[in-house]
């Protein structure tokens, strides 16, 4: 006679309830994925001979370029609506969304929507100042994290009506919650998701790095907004932009040359 098998109930926590509407909103968004493989040998050397308390985080550098890219691309700041009838809606400025992940009490982690203004108008230290302060700072001193607690502790048909409203009828809502563009990375944990479910018109995220300096870097776009080719194009853009403008605002950070004494020096 078979054994029954036992367990338990476990209620959904606001960290799992988060992850969960999240990732029901982005099931509204035909995503499409793509890849390209970038050649950033000389950003990683700039990188490595920078100093070492300046040196730039890749997340900083990714989120910059990404913005600079939303920049001469400006259908990456498109989102699609659908009331109350289906049309887009072209955001004025970049705010950028970055997955982090960040205990929500009891060991348990959650993600959580950084957004960062603007930042192709940042330098890399203040980018990754703001992203410090939305990984270190305590959950109910960051205005968002707490509204997004706040949200996920809300029956779930209160919930859905508000995600309604931000993906379909309030885009400004839609900008101030999740942002206009996103990007999450798993590369430095030592894998990568081939394909993600995200709320964004174009997210961003990349393999680790090969041993030449190349790295796979992948991207998910709403084919409602744009198509493929210009998604190429954005990807080829964010690729000049890393082995350009900030390439050269790394190789500012170089480390200063130690002098090595001279003969008389030596003695």
């Amino acid at each position: 006679m078979s054994k029954s098998v036992t367990g338990r109930s476990v209620p959904l926590s606001p960290a799992r309830r988060m992850v969960g509407d999240i990732l029901q909103a982005s099931r509204q968004l035909p995503l499409v994925a793509g890849e390209r493989t970038m050649h950033l040998k000389k950003l990683v050397d700039a990188r490595r001979a920078a100093e070492p308390t300046k040196r730039p985080s890749w997340l900083a550098m990714f989120v910059k370029a990404l913005a600079r890219a939303a920049d001469r691309h400006p259908e990456l700041r498109r989102v699609f609506l659908t009331r109350p009838w289906h049309r887009l809606y072209q955001y004025n400025e970049n705010i950028v969304g970055i997955v982090v992940e960040r205990d929500c009490g009891g060991g348990e982690p959650g993600l959580f929507l950084a957004r960062i203004h603007s930042p192709e108008k940042l330098t890399l230290a203040e980018i990754d100042a703001q992203v410090r302060k939305h990984k270190d700072r305590p959950l109910d001193e960051i205005s968002g994290f707490k509204n997004a607690l706040r949200m996920a502790r809300m029956p779930l048909f209160v919930r859905r009506f508000v995600w309604s409203l931000m993906m379909n009828w309030m885009p400004r809502l839609r900008a101030k919650f999740l942002g206009n563009i996103g990007i999450s990375l798993t590369a430095g944990m030592g894998a990568v998701g081939l394909t993600l479910l995200t709320p964004w018109t174009f997210t961003a995220f990349y393999d680790a790095f090969e041993d030449d300096g190349s790295l796979t870097f992948r991207f998910m776009l709403d084919h409602r907004v744009f198509d493929g080719h210009l998604a190429c194009r954005a990807a080829r853009a964010i690729e000049q932009e890393l082995c350009g403008a900030i390439l050269d605002e790394v190789r500012a950070l170089k480390a200063p040359d130690v002098a090595q004494p001279g003969p008389a020096q030596a003695a």
